[in-house]
């Protein structure tokens, strides 16, 4: 326990003046001659033990009287939450940290600092001794939006607006450690507490701060959209494309009768209506047929509430215009299953163009630019000198792929093109059964996910193709697919790019595969997981860096920046669709708001303990006062020893009265 006004215990000897009292004035009595003996024998045994004891007790109480007036104008008080107690005339220095990212307001418009937080900034203000000094920052990015007194603080001096990004504690942790010979010092955190601010902390905030956590949540019934995947490996022309969409209920209150919108190009092409229980998240299922190449603008919007921020999702699906393929091999029946293949998937999408040798060798322009390149025979690329032509392909997003057309190859030793993948064609081995026996190739040979979606088996122990023989790679650096431990696809990526070297043909001197049903949807998949457009998922606060060949890009809203007039890169500040304006050709960017914003997760106590170790967290709508002034000096005492003498003076008053009537 403290004192608040330790100058009044140099009262405290008063408390003894009862006893020199009453010391002083017993030693002044006189005797008086009094006849009857038996008389006083009676008085001295009935009256002077009662006279003794209650003399002893008025004793005790004015002492205790006189003690605790003492002691409550010395204003007692219990060690407050923070330690120990602090004069309520101190200044202290006070930081106001304020969360404004985007999951505080879920808003579509910009949000002024002013409107959402000068109610809750004046209350913590008002609460500060006079002469403290007080600095306002914004989570987002540590920016100073006021410093100075907090006498002098007016809500006309916040400015700025909230943001649609994300806040990071981790940054007011640095902020914090940069103050310096301060005394007293205190923050105030304002925020929802979602778990999205702490992903970045990994300690403690520093203990000597004292920590006040203000529990602003003003959201109230919303529903998020959280994600939008294609189901589909690679959308089609014609095809059924599956989109899923997740949306979450972030409140505690039951939804009923949500709508959820898709639209592709602006135009409304699928709705459904839905429920959601409080927290709960749901996927929902569209599908559609699009019927032309390109790139289709989509958007998924939520009907039900105001918090328009998070009612709209943005992607793109695109339709490629055109597939190129390119066959080389020396003789036709060598690749006859994959030109019949070929005829077959282009009667199902017009833009399948196919070329074969002849074009190819004598125009390596197109070979270059093809999205993928079937080569028959090891040597084939060093004897027709096309090793520059096809790492060209590679080193420019597009897929390769080289098959053996006989049991045997000459190896080069001065091979440019297996010189530069860094591959010994000597390591090759040859495994061949006779005819009354295969191997049996299923998905368990199979190394890598994107290959096994290839082949339409499903049962992991089903056979694929019965394979009569196949070369394996000893030397392997990356197997797709390998046979009794040994690699027999390999494949080389550089990002984009690939080279897949195969063991095996697939044709029938090889495997049986060709004669199979899923033989054509294989070729298929092979095709289109070549093609190189992959979407961007940008999230807002993300930058697009500098490229010499963007001229400018324009916002959602229109806002046109241009890069010739500036050095810095190009952020995104909304979600949306923006257009990078190129040289030569134009782009779009699809943004949304970070995932991490959107979902809706609180920490409780336990978990603002693991970064906070003195703090006090402050409900909505609580004793503001109350609760940071006895979390500053401690709970004050002085009313109950007011209490107490009061009580005490009403006992000693009764006791005297009735004492001396009976006298």
């Amino acid at each position: 326990m403290d004192f608040l006004s330790t100058i009044y215990l140099w009262l405290l000897p008063l408390s003894s003046l009862p006893l020199l009292i009453h010391l002083f004035f017993n030693r002044k009595y006189k005797t008086i001659d009094y006849s009857s003996i038996e008389f006083l024998k009676i008085l001295k045994v009935d009256s002077m033990k009662r006279i003794k004891i209650v003399e002893i007790l008025l004793l005790i109480l004015r002492t205790l009287i006189i003690l605790f007036i003492i002691l409550m104008l010395s204003r007692p008080v219990v060690q407050g939450s923070f330690g120990k107690a602090v004069s309520s005339s101190n200044p202290v220095f006070c930081l106001i940290a304020i969360d404004d990212s985007f999951s505080m307001t879920r808003s579509n418009n910009m949000v002024k600092i002013l409107d959402f937080y000068s109610k809750d900034i004046s209350k913590i203000l008002n609460t500060l001794p006079d002469n403290s000094k007080v600095e306002i920052i914004s989570l987002s990015d540590t920016t100073k939006i006021y410093q100075g007194l907090s006498q002098s603080f007016s809500p006309s001096l916040l400015n700025g607006t909230m943001k649609q990004s994300t806040s990071s504690l981790s940054s007011l942790n640095h902020y914090m450690d940069s103050i310096k010979n301060e005394f007293n010092k205190e923050l105030h955190l304002l925020s929802d507490l979602d778990t999205s601010l702490f992903l970045t902390q990994k300690k403690q905030i520093t203990n000597d701060w004292n920590v006040f956590i203000h529990d602003i949540d003003k959201i109230g019934a919303n529903i998020s959209i959280l994600d939008v995947k294609i189901l589909n490996e690679i959308p089609m022309i014609n095809d059924e494309i599956e989109i899923e969409v997740t949306v979450q209920n972030t409140s505690l209150e039951d939804i009923k009768n949500s709508l959820l919108i898709l639209n592709i190009n602006d135009i409304n092409v699928g709705q459904l209506q839905f429920d959601l229980l409080p927290k709960e998240t749901q996927e929902f299922t569209f599908k559609t047929i699009l019927s032309s190449s390109g790139e289709y603008s989509c958007e998924f919007q939520v009907i039900y509430d105001n918090y328009f921020g998070d009612n709209s999702y943005f992607f793109p699906i695109n339709i490629n215009s055109d597939i190129k393929v390119g066959v080389l091999g020396n003789i036709s029946d060598q690749y006859y299953f994959l030109e019949n293949a070929l005829k077959a998937l282009k009667t199902k999408n017009p833009n399948l163009t196919y070329s074969f040798e002849n074009e190819l060798k004598n125009n390596q322009n197109a070979l270059v630019n093809n999205d993928i390149n079937f080569i028959y025979g090891f040597n084939y690329i060093d004897d027709n000198n096309l090793a520059p032509a096809i790492i060209d392909n590679f080193n420019l997003g597009g897929h390769n792929y080289i098959f053996p057309v006989s049991d045997s190859f000459k190896s080069n030793k001065f091979s440019d093109f297996w010189d530069y993948l860094s591959i010994n064609l000597d390591e090759l081995k040859l495994i061949n059964y006779d005819n009354a026996t295969s191997y049996q190739l299923s998905k368990k040979n199979i190394y890598s996910k994107s290959v096994e979606n290839m082949f339409s088996t499903k049962n992991t122990d089903e056979t694929i193709m019965q394979m009569h023989k196949y070369f394996t790679f000893n030397d392997s650096k990356s197997p797709i697919i390998a046979v009794n431990g040994k690699s027999v696809w390999e494949t080389l990526n550089n990002g984009e790019g690939q080279i897949n070297l195969l063991g095996f043909n697939l044709d029938l001197d090889w495997t049986d595969f060709p004669v199979r049903a899923s033989y054509i949807s294989f070729i298929d998949r092979i095709i289109n997981s070549s093609l190189n457009y992959k979407p961007i998922n940008l999230s807002v606060g993300d930058f697009i860096f500098r490229d010499n060949n963007y001229k400018e890009i324009k916002d959602p809203s229109g806002k046109v920046f241009k890069y010739i007039n500036s050095k810095e890169d190009y952020r995104i500040y909304q979600p949306g669709i923006h257009s990078i304006i190129k040289k030569e050709s134009n782009t779009n960017l699809y943004a949304n708001i970070s995932l991490s914003e959107l979902t809706r997760s609180k920490l409780d106590k336990k978990e603002i303990a693991k970064y906070f170790q003195r703090y006090i967290l402050i409900p909505n709508n609580a004793d503001l006062g109350k609760i940071t002034k006895e979390a500053r000096i401690g709970v004050e005492l002085w009313k109950i020893f007011l209490y107490l003498a009061i009580l005490l003076l009403i006992i000693e008053m009764v006791i005297s009265n009735q004492f001396f009537r009976r006298i």
